[in-house]
């Protein structure tokens, strides 16, 4: 199949960021330096990094199971524990919108629910997630004092949550794709997504979504936290260590190849030393943070994927549905 010039200029786009972004990351420091920076971190503190990692993880899947569509039970947490494994896997080996649309149909196919439902619980996890990076870049704007900066991201908030609030407060409204010239089947993937979208804005699923997310977003700071002072031995302080956190995160937000390899570590380096770490320290840092969010989640969320299949469509079907999902997306 033959690729569109758009998806090539795209590709070209972000593996050339990440490509110099890694040169950016390695110039001037010998590998003998990074190495002896890197083999004195003790092996306890690195083990607990990994595993700050995996109950971050354990949390994810907690949050999904109370995402249940109304009237059905709370999804299963092997169900959603695995498919986040998957997710964030695949993530870090294709393009990031596969890693979403796989945790949705293993979702969907553990309980019976299509694939707009099961769209629209992970697009809401998403949009969480957003927020959450967005509160942390508040918190940092504002320390800078940035002002105008934050209140454009406060304006881009609002308008998000008030685009949502009007599709529940107006159910019709979500069927406005009907009246758009698309294609009948995606117009109807489209209105059901938008109206599963809808279903998920109760109070009481917006007030556990908040609680969750908040109380998952601390377990991935706790993980930076124990890389930082316990593995590197930095001795930061905890603004310190939140606003290297916070920073490090959003560098995943720009354009790169699969799993931000080059970016992180430039944001990384770049913040660490800018609080007067040496740059070889700093690279080994950054380079053993990425390593401990890499590569475990990647090696057991494809045995996961290898070894348990969920429950439903036949394999054949699945790439199917994961096919046309990507299209649509």
């Amino acid at each position: 199949m033959k690729m569109r010039p758009k998806k090539i200029l795209g590709a070209l786009l972000r593996y050339g960021i990440s490509l110099l972004c890694l040169f950016y990351a390695f110039h001037g420091v010998p590998l003998g330096d990074l190495w002896a920076v890197m083999r004195r971190f003790p092996v306890l503190p690195m083990a607990a990094t990994v595993l700050a990692g995996f109950a971050a993880y354990a949390v994810m899947g907690v949050r999904l199971m109370f995402m249940n569509p109304e009237g059905c039970p709370p999804l299963s947490f092997r169900s959603t524990f695995c498919a986040s494994l998957v997710g964030l896997a695949l993530n870090n080996v294709l393009p990031a919108k596969a890693g979403e649309i796989a945790k949705a149909v293993w979702i969907g196919r553990d309980h019976g629910l299509s694939l707009d439902t099961s769209l629209g619980i992970v697009f809401m996890e998403r949009f969480f997630d957003v927020n959450v990076l967005a509160l942390l870049s508040l918190w940092f704007m504002w320390k800078l004092g940035q002002v105008r900066t934050v209140c454009l991201f406060l304006f881009c908030l609002a308008a998000g949550w008030g685009v949502l609030f009007l599709f529940r407060s107006r159910p019709g409204w979500g069927r406005f794709w009907e009246k758009l010239p698309l294609p009948a089947k995606m117009t109807d993937f489209l209105t059901r997504f938008t109206l599963s979208l809808v279903g998920q804005m109760s109070p009481r699923r917006l007030a556990w979504m908040t609680a969750s997310s908040l109380v998952l977003w601390a377990f991935y700071a706790l993980q930076t936290g124990v890389c930082l002072n316990m593995a590197a031995g930095l001795g930061f302080s905890l603004p310190e260590t939140v606003a290297v956190f916070a920073l490090s995160s959003l560098g995943m937000l720009l354009p790169s190849s699969p799993g931000a390899i080059g970016v992180y570590e430039a944001v990384m380096l770049t913040v660490l030393t800018a609080y007067n770490v040496p740059r070889d320290q700093a690279l080994g840092v950054a380079l053993f943070a990425h390593m401990a969010q890499f590569i475990p989640v990647t090696l057991v969320g494809g045995l996961v994927f290898l070894t348990l299949k969920p429950q439903g469509e036949t394999e054949a079907e699945e790439a199917k549905i994961v096919k046309e999902g990507a299209k649509l997306l």
